[in-house]
Order: structure tokens, then sequence, then C-alpha cells
């Protein structure tokens, strides 16, 4: 569950407007263009040196929604300061502006998490199309040997036209394949590179176990963070609104009709936290059963990489003792090749299924929070 700033589901941690709301906006909003330019200068990455996975996750407080989000928690920061300062500030003034930074404060951390989850993707589709581009090479060598294999049974009479023919159009397949490989790694580099401000060259190594078999927190936890999560957030500061509102009316310079109208409002705005609660609950409970789903198919994948290894191991000792042939040998190479792209996609996938679950609860999960 993601918030609507990225291609993912909408989600709780959604960002919303948070303009307008107090008198600073304004001369803010002048100066906002030169701040986000000067804040999406840093941080940098060294050049030259691989660029692992941390180091891009630790530019997220660049990315222009970030910044965004700090700079309306700052602002309203400024304005609860001001209204608790004013001695003139009225009961209902104070609490929008301690609402307003509660708010904010959430979508910073919605923003943050969000950018951490689309960073993260973006680099392991960079790894996983590196691992394409090497398995597409090591098709287009296996079929190029094939069509040198065919002619040669054509010229010694074990092999028809047909068979040398249809190798031709395998090879021919295998390079369209090839280039098609190669341009999506193009595009998922300058995908990452544009996410990030790094131009590589990057070090594409396996996200660590510790990382990705960690324990969730339990049910209570995210039950709990529900309250925290945006779209509940301002229902419930709704509620309390409507609440105060009822306080502060009396009989004696209020009529029965406005009274009666703010009452209803507070019971629709309690309505309303307790329905949206129920539906976000639903949507934690989703992205915590496709973290289980991930885990079992991480499993399934690491299993048939050990599985595709060993079979390996054992033609490589038959093709030694000369009971196969070395082109035997290299299709059993590139069928595991195949189950590690499978295998570091099944990785990928629980990664971004624990990246998924922090951004749409805001539960922060152990070595994901890019500090």
């Amino acid at each position: 569950m993601t918030s609507s700033t990225a291609p993912r589901p909408t989600a709780p941690g959604g960002r919303g407007p948070a303009r307008g709301r107090f008198p600073l906006a304004r001369p803010l909003a002048r100066t906002r263009p030169l701040v986000l330019a000067l804040a999406l200068l840093g941080p940098t990455l060294a050049q030259g040196a691989p660029v692992t996975l941390d180091d891009l996750l630790g530019t997220v407080d660049g990315r222009v929604g970030v910044v965004t989000a700090t700079l309306d928690l700052d602002e309203a920061r400024r304005a609860l300061a001001r209204s608790e300062a004013d001695p003139l500030a009225l009961r209902l003034d104070l609490t929008r502006a301690r609402q307003a930074v509660e708010l904010n404060e959430a979508e910073f951390r919605a923003a943050r998490l969000e950018a951490l989850a689309e960073v993260a993707g973006a680099w392991a589709r960079v790894r996983e199309t590196e691992l394409q581009v090497g398995l597409a090479e090591g098709a287009r060598d296996l079929a190029a040997r094939a069509v040198a294999i065919a002619r040669l049974r054509l010229e010694r009479g074990s092999a028809t036209q047909l068979d040398l023919d249809e190798a031709v159009t395998q090879l021919e397949d295998a390079e369209k394949n090839l280039a098609s490989a190669r341009d999506g790694l193009a595009l998922a580099r300058a995908d990452l590179n544009g996410l990030t401000g790094s131009a590589g060259p990057y070090a594409l190594e396996a996200v660590d176990r510790g990382r990705l078999d960690r324990p969730l927190p339990d049910d209570a936890t995210f039950e709990a963070a529900l309250a925290g999560l945006p779209a509940v957030l301002r229902l419930t500061q709704a509620t309390e609104l409507a609440a105060l509102g009822v306080e502060l009316l009396d009989p004696s310079f209020a009529s029965r009709a406005q009274i009666e109208q703010a009452r209803t409002q507070l019971a629709q705005a309690e309505a309303g936290v307790a329905e949206a609660q129920r539906g976000l609950a639903l949507r934690t409970r989703a992205l915590l059963n496709a973290v289980a789903t991930a885990r079992e198919t991480d499993r399934i994948g690491r299993d048939a990489l050990a599985q595709a290894t060993e079979r390996e191991s054992i033609e490589a000792r038959r093709f030694e003792a000369g009971l196969i042939a070395e082109i035997a040998l290299d299709q059993t190479r590139l069928a595991t090749r195949q189950a590690e792209l499978r295998a570091v996609q099944a990785e990928h996938g629980l990664m971004l299924a624990l990246l998924d679950l922090q951004a749409g609860t805001l539960v922060p999960l152990g070595g994901w929070d890019g500090r």
C-alpha cells in the first residue's frame, strides 16, 4: 500500500494539500522553487565508487515530494509557535495549528517512506535487467553455436536444410531478445539516475538476507498505527474540531438549530473515523498477506536455484567424464542462470513487499528506513 504520489494503488499514506493554511504560506510560496532547487542538489553521491542500494536510499531526503513535505512541516511548526505566543489566540486557532503540525508530520513520514519504496524498485529493475542482458547474451551465444552445429551436420548429411533454417531463425530471435534486454537496461538505468541523481556505476549485490528475514512487528503494532495514517488523522482531527464546536456552543448565544447541526457533524465525523479505520485495517491485512506470499515465493526461488546449481555440477562432472557434449553442458548452465534470475526477482518481490508495507502503514521496519 503506497501513497498517491507514486504509480501504485492509492493508500492512506498519500499526501494532501498543505498550503494556504497559514499567513506565512504566501511568502514561502515565492521562494519555494529556489528552496526546492537547492535541496535537490543534495545529498549527492560520490562518483567513481560503486553505488550501493543503501547509498541510493540515503538520497530520498532530496526527492521533490520529501522536500515539499519538509517545507510544509516547518511552515506548520512556525505557525503553531506564533499561535502559542499570541495572547489573543482562540482555542480553536490553537487546536487547528496543532492539528496542522500533526498532519504534516504524518504526511512527511508517508512521503519519505514512499520515496524509499520507489528508489528500491528502480534499483531492483536495474539489477534484474542486467541479469536479463547476461541471460540473453548466453542464449544468443548458444543459438549461434546451434547454427554452427546445424550447418556442420547438414554438410555431413545428418541434418536437413530445414534444421539449419530453424536454427538460424532461433538465432535471429535470440538477437532480438538481446537487443530488447539492452534497451530495457538503458531505460532502467535512466529511471534510477533520474530518481537519485546518480550516474552509477551501481553495486548490484544481493539484498542482505538479515533485513529480508527479520520478523515483522506484531499485529497490535499495525493496529495502533492506523490512528497515525494521514487519511485517518484528517478524520480524527475533524472529529476533534466538531467536538470542540459542540463544546463551545451554548444556548445563551447559539440557536438550538446551530447546536443540533454541530452535534450532527460530530456524529458524522465519528462514523467516518470508524469506517476509515475498518477499511485501512483490511488494507493493512492485505499488505501483511503480500509479505507472507512474497516470503514463500522467495523460498521457492532459492530452493529452485540450489537445485539448478546442483544439476549443473552433476552435468559438469558428466561432461568431464565424456558422457555429454559441451553444448548440453552450456544448456544446463543457461538454465541455472534462468533460475538465478527468477530467484533474484523473488528476492526483490519480498523487498518491495516489505517497503510497501512500511509505506502503507507508516510502521518502520528495521533496516529499511534509509538512514
